[in-house]
């Protein structure tokens, strides 16, 4: 009996991996022709996290050291998230609009973990930008406050030194008469 659930629960589990394989993907890999560095022909590449490309390049058991950095993507995915994710001027100009226009179709396109770090990378960038921004803009508030204040300054000092010119000026006149 407990073989016999065993055995069920080890095909359930099996049944749900080639689901969420079959889901991100859209393509089925035999476990036998999985591979570390797999030829474009295979349609698929690993996205991984910096910090454990290394063991890319290394043979792997069990995959336990990498956990759930380790994802299999399509070769698309990546560039796509790479090109949003990265800050060019084209990138800025179009983020005024709102970050969650190209980040919105690349997370339906890709329901992948790889995908969804793209797209809060691409989020984080955007609203670093705007909190410059937002900080910029209330400097420029102040500075353009202050800037007001040191007018209307200069201008009464301006016109309190022209009218004790012009009460020196008739006191001297008072003076040589």
């Amino acid at each position: 009996m407990a073989k016999n659930s065993n055995e069920k629960r080890a095909q359930l589990k099996q049944q749900c991996r080639e689901a969420i394989v079959d889901d991100r993907l859209g393509l089925v890999v035999e476990p036998s022709k999985v591979r570390l560095q797999p030829p474009v022909e295979d349609r698929y590449v690993w996205s991984v996290t910096a910090s454990h490309a290394s063991l890319l390049k290394t043979c792997l058991s069990s995959g336990g050291e990498l956990g759930r950095s380790l994802e299999a993507v399509s070769p698309e995915s990546l560039q796509n998230g790479l090109s949003q994710a990265v800050e060019t001027p084209g990138n800025m100009r179009n983020s005024l609009n709102g970050w969650k226009d190209t980040s919105e179709s690349a997370s339906k396109e890709e329901g992948s973990f790889t995908a969804k770090i793209r797209e809060l990378e691409a989020a984080n960038c955007y609203l670093r930008r705007d909190t410059r921004l937002e900080s910029a803009l209330d400097e420029g508030r102040t500075l353009r406050t202050k800037s007001c204040m040191l007018e209307r300054e200069v201008e009464t000092s301006m016109s309190t030194v022209q009218r004790q010119g012009e009460e020196l000026a008739r006191l001297r006149g008072g003076l040589v008469r």
